[in-house]
């Protein structure tokens, strides 16, 4: 905070700090957001003890989210997922529910260790508080003019909605969140998929986790990862397109004033052109992938990365396979799931095809009062891979009704403490190893398709069905 907004750092005692901990703990916007709640609470006592210079992400990972000892921030961005979700609670908190707050906490970027002070109620709310690509949001101009448009004959209708709402919102937010992502990932991939894993064994991992992707972990063994590609519009100014490209197209009337209308580079004077892309990815699907290339990487596994639009289903035999993705776009997650109990519909989200239609078991996407997703579901789905011998190879497939519930499937299944209560599930079922073939569903909590928390919900077994 700058002078001009009076804040004193220094004169903020011990019970002044514990009001404004407990104000935002019992607050309707932390209501919800257990582990977010358990980071505040832990990071504020903290610095309420004189520890706060003490905090790091291992220990909040530890002691605040319950990770286990031999937890690695390296390979878990738990931790800094977290934090980003708390500077916009508190943002939230106080601009929406407590104005008036006359003291406040901070999580400034960069820092763990919180921060208590004084406010004038008459004054705006600090920008430390939000987020990078917040920060971000004015600075100068990016181009090309991008964002990506699922329309109804093109990908998934959920993510149009889902995509939409959140654009109308922060209309800069996706774009320089896809830009800044397409190019860190393609370099993590590079890394990941081309570095020297020689001194990195699979024994290295938690031994439920080596136990639980089985084959897919052996250095022996090739793995092939693969992204689904929705397609999806890109938005270019005419003086950006390229009149002789076959796959550009004017925009309608309509679609053209809501981009200008919520992207301040698409001026009104100017016509706007679309461009087909199949290359795009969601950003659940992309982070879940980044979680399993991490494990692969740990257990030495050699692993190939492509895009679902350069493989076919036959490829895909005699391998391990790890698949991203939802089948309302991924026609080799469509293909897997077919025979499976579990699959992932856009309007049942999560739905069983175990009883009737009408009485059909399923896990459905729940909103708040501005249609956010306050409630996904993730599915994973574990098959032996076709054309092979019972368990010599595996095909592992993480998906959801939004990408969210993707990253929380794979994340769910890379960690220790969940693989280990699903086991407890199928000990109960008497599998005291894990099955060949089974699903399991996965709650989570995102915050803006940003994933916060994720839980067991339920399992099936797969048997008699044949996948070859």
């Amino acid at each position: 905070m700058t002078d001009s907004q009076a804040l004193k750092n220094n004169s903020v005692s011990e019970t002044q700090k514990r009001d404004a901990l407990e104000a935002a703990l019992h607050s309707n916007t932390f209501s919800r957001a257990d582990q977010i709640k358990s980071f505040l609470k832990y990071i504020c006592e903290m610095e309420i003890a004189g520890r706060g210079h003490e905090l790091t992400e291992y220990l909040i990972g530890v002691e605040a989210l319950g990770r286990p000892s031999n937890y690695s921030p390296g390979d878990d961005s738990a931790v800094r997922n977290r934090a980003f979700a708390l500077r916009k609670k508190l943002q939230e908190f106080y601009e929406h529910e407590s104005s008036d707050a006359p003291i406040r906490i901070e999580l400034t970027k960069g820092s763990y260790c919180p921060r208590f002070v004084e406010h004038l109620s008459n004054q705006k709310p600090n920008g430390n508080g939000l987020s990078v690509l917040q920060t971000n949001e004015h600075s100068g101009p990016l181009t090309p003019l991008l964002f990506q448009i699922e329309s109804a004959s093109l990908a998934s209708p959920e993510t149009a909605v889902e995509q939409t709402a959140t654009n109308q919102k922060k209309p800069w937010r996706w774009f320089v969140a896809g830009v800044m992502l397409t190019s860190f990932l393609a370099s993590l991939i590079f890394f990941l998929t081309f570095r020297k894993t020689a001194n990195l064994q699979a024994s290295s991992l938690p031994p439920i986790v080596a136990e639980a992707w089985g084959p897919i972990l052996t250095s022996q063994s090739e793995v092939l990862v693969s992204v689904a590609n929705p397609p999806s519009l890109v938005v270019h100014k005419k003086e950006n397109s390229l009149s002789y490209d076959p796959s550009s197209y004017s925009t309608s009337k309509d679609l053209g004033d809501w981009v200008k209308q919520n992207f301040p580079l698409a001026t009104t004077d100017q016509d706007l052109f679309l461009s087909i892309v199949t290359n795009s990815t969601y950003w659940g699907d992309t982070f879940g992938a980044m979680t399993a290339l991490k494990m692969l990487v740990a257990a030495g596994a050699p692993v190939q990365t492509f895009p679902e639009k350069v493989i076919s289903i036959p490829t895909l035999r005699r391998k391990n396979v790890i698949l991203f993705g939802s089948p309302e776009y991924s026609p080799a997650i469509a293909h897997y799931l077919e025979k499976c109990p579990l699959t992932v519909n856009y309007l049942r989200a999560v739905v069983s095809r175990e009883t009737t239609e009408a009485n059909a078991i399923s896990y459905s996407i729940k909103r708040d009062q501005k249609f956010r997703a306050t409630e996904v579901y993730g599915l994973i789905t574990v098959l032996p891979s076709k054309s092979s011998t019972y368990d010599q190879h595996r095909t592992v497939i993480f998906s959801g009704v939004i990408s969210a519930g993707t990253q929380a499937a794979a994340e769910f299944f890379s960690s220790p403490e969940h693989l280990l209560e699903l086991r407890k599930h199928l000990k109960k079922e008497g599998y005291d190893q894990f099955p060949p073939a089974y699903q399991v569903v996965v709650r989570a909590e995102p915050e803006e398709n940003i994933l916060l928390n994720f839980r067991y919900e339920t399992h099936r077994v797969l048997t008699g069905v044949n996948f070859n």
